[in-house]
């Protein structure tokens, strides 16, 4: 059964949506599960990619996870925008999902900023080795379990 989006987190979407970080679109819960499947085809290539260039699996991998966590917003109408967008994703899913799924979601966090330093360090380059980004597998593995239990019964905010 299809139900209204989550109550819990709607204090929290509202204010984004004032300040401008988060936009109504059309809800597109077909492109949310697309957004999944892509996911899952990034976690099995970074995967493989990871013994040969860290940096560039985890980059991968990284983005498996925020495909992941864009894809109940784009189920309920909503998009992050502007500088900070991808801290927006895990605003707003765990104020809408945590409990009981906040120590999952938390891990996109964490890859955020360790993709962040990796991207735009603020010294010497950063290298990942394969055994960092692999992990980091199980946690993307759990996001993306978690988004196709809820995604079902998102409908637009």
């Amino acid at each position: 059964m299809v139900q209204k989006s989550p109550e819990k987190g709607r204090t929290l979407v509202e204010k984004l949506l004032r300040e401008g970080r988060l936009q109504l679109v059309d809800a597109q819960p077909e492109r949310a599960q697309e957004l999944v499947t892509q996911a899952r085809k990034h976690l099995v290539s970074a995967s493989t990619l990871a013994s040969q260039d860290g940096t560039g699996a985890f980059q991968l991998l990284y983005d498996s996870a925020r495909k992941t966590m864009t894809a109940p917003l784009l189920a309920q109408g909503l998009r992050p925008k502007g500088e900070g967008s991808h801290a927006v994703l895990g605003e707003v899913l765990l104020a809408q999902f945590a409990p009981p799924h906040g120590d999952v979601l938390k891990k996109f966090d964490l890859m955020r900023r360790l993709r962040n330093n990796a991207e735009y360090p603020s010294g010497p380059p950063v290298e990942l080795s394969a055994e960092e980004v692999l992990s980091y597998v199980p946690h993307v593995q759990n996001i993306i379990n978690v988004v196709e239990e809820i995604l079902p019964r998102l409908k637009e905010f």
